[in-house]
């Protein structure tokens, strides 16, 4: 009963965050604040949306040919791009599941189709614990509040996944995420496609991944001044490395699947490490609603690419 309320409520979570942020805001400022920025941080960051999109294009495209699976970068950006529109209205970012279905249009096995999405999806995590360990050094006696705050949050959570555990409720967990996204038509042969799966990691080698975090940096570089141009347009003066790091924690906390986009979790991330720099809190929540509105931006373009390349779910 509570999994079925769940699934059918989680994003109120994160927006009952949000209208608890919202009322202990001045509303009227976070308008003048995203009125007041210039057009042209706006249309810089925009523009900037597109060499990040065809980066990450790349590191797919590198990643699929390893395993003599390819795409012209045209197809493969179409397909990359498509998962940013279904992302949007899924919790955690669950787009990525569409170019598995791409993949399995084509012919190619459900677990050769999931080797390349997820080592796409771990190359990405790969440079942002790298990145957020080392920076982090820098920053100790800055973001000791934060760093204890998280370190109280990863223990809970440790614990409470180690009660799971023990009472049997993580297998349930991992056989109803099973039954969630994998097709009823392919769970028989899921032991064939997990051998596949295997197969298909065992092809790469180190260049292989170090050219794939290397790719995925560059990416993750477009992001970061992208979103720094954001910040700088509303006069948020922070360092370029600690600001990365504030978006990259902040990054990991909208995984949670419980809001839509990122609403609510967000904030309440921005906040936390933005306030202890005197920002004013209606001036973050003012960039916290530009991120969200760049997500809209590329949801569009995704919904674009959708409609030119569309698969059947």
């Amino acid at each position: 009963m509570f999994n079925k309320i769940f699934r059918k409520y989680y994003f109120l979570i994160g927006l009952i965050l949000f209208a608890i942020i919202l009322s202990r805001m001045n509303l009227g400022e976070i308008f003048q604040n995203i009125s007041n920025i210039k057009p042209i941080y706006l249309i810089a960051a925009v523009l900037l949306l597109f060499p990040s999109l065809i980066v990450k294009t790349l590191c797919w495209n590198y990643i699929m040919r390893q395993q003599e699976i390819r795409y012209s970068l045209k197809d493969s950006f179409l397909m990359c791009c498509s998962g940013l529109y279904i992302g949007i209205l899924t919790p955690g970012r669950m787009g990525e599941l569409a170019k598995v279905l791409y993949l399995k249009k084509d012919g190619h096995s459900m677990g050769r189709s999931l080797v390349s999405v997820i080592l796409d999806r771990l190359s990405d995590f790969a440079f942002l614990l790298v990145f957020i360990f080392f920076s982090c050094l820098f920053f100790l006696n800055i973001i000791y509040r934060q760093i204890l705050i998280s370190t109280i949050v990863i223990l809970t959570s440790l614990i409470l996944l180690f009660i799971l555990f023990k009472i049997g409720l993580i297998k349930l967990a991992i056989k109803k995420i099973f039954d969630i996204f994998i097709p009823q038509e392919y769970q028989k042969s899921w032991k064939i496609n997990f051998q596949d799966f295997i197969n298909g990691i065992k092809i790469y080698k180190f260049k292989d991944y170090l050219i794939i975090f290397i790719i995925s940096a560059f990416s993750w570089l477009f992001y970061y001044i992208q979103m720094y141009i954001l910040s700088r347009g509303l006069n948020i003066n922070l360092s370029f490395l600690y600001f990365a790091v504030a978006l990259t924690v902040t990054g990991f906390i909208t995984l949670i699947p419980v809001s839509i986009s990122g609403i609510g979790t967000r904030d309440a991330a921005l906040l936390l490490f933005f306030s202890p720099f005197l920002i004013a809190k209606e001036k973050i929540i003012a960039f916290s609603a530009l991120v969200l509105l760049i997500t809209i931006i590329a949801a569009l373009v995704g919904l674009i690419c959708w409609l030119i390349k569309p698969i059947k779910f």
